[in-house]
């Protein structure tokens, strides 16, 4: 059972330290830590049930709450959104809440000093574009536009 765990400091966290804390609930059969999230595989969904309900919210830093659910595949096509200039105090939670008043969102990722929005539908992401671009977000104006390859496949 495939296991996504968000709020992750990835600079700090290791495949191994994740894949201690979440042997105590079944096998690991492997673990990969990516910027601010993670995934963690456990052989045995019964495991993996008592992992998410143990450790939702478990801060693994102080100040950090784990985000930990059943990894959802995202939908076969989505709109990727590249938000530049982000504020190095802006979260992945913050963006993804920005975004989210104007549809769903499949996926946020905060890189350094940019971001990837991943929303579900076209008119959502247009309309995020046209009211974001140029807004002040914790002290920076944001560039918001359609990602260059626009719609991706999954796995893209």
């Amino acid at each position: 059972m495939k296991i996504f765990v968000g709020n992750v400091d990835g600079a700090d966290t290791t495949p191994e330290e994740l894949a201690a804390l979440f042997s105590r609930f079944g096998t690991v059969m492997s673990c990969a830590v990516m910027k601010q999230f993670a995934f963690v595989h456990v052989r045995e969904a019964a495991g993996a049930l008592r992992a998410i309900e143990a450790l939702h919210g478990h801060e693994l830093r102080p100040g950090r709450a784990l985000v930990v659910e059943m990894s959802r595949p995202r939908p076969l096509n989505t709109w990727k959104i590249f938000v530049g200039n982000v504020s190095a105090a802006c979260t992945s939670q913050e963006l993804r809440s920005l975004f989210e008043r104007h549809g769903p969102v499949i996926e946020c990722d905060v890189v350094k000093d940019y971001a990837f929005v991943h929303m579900e539908k076209e008119a959502d992401a247009k309309a995020a574009i046209e009211q974001l671009n140029g807004k002040e977000v914790k002290g920076k104006r944001i560039n918001v536009e359609l990602s260059i390859k626009g719609m991706v496949p999954t796995g893209a």
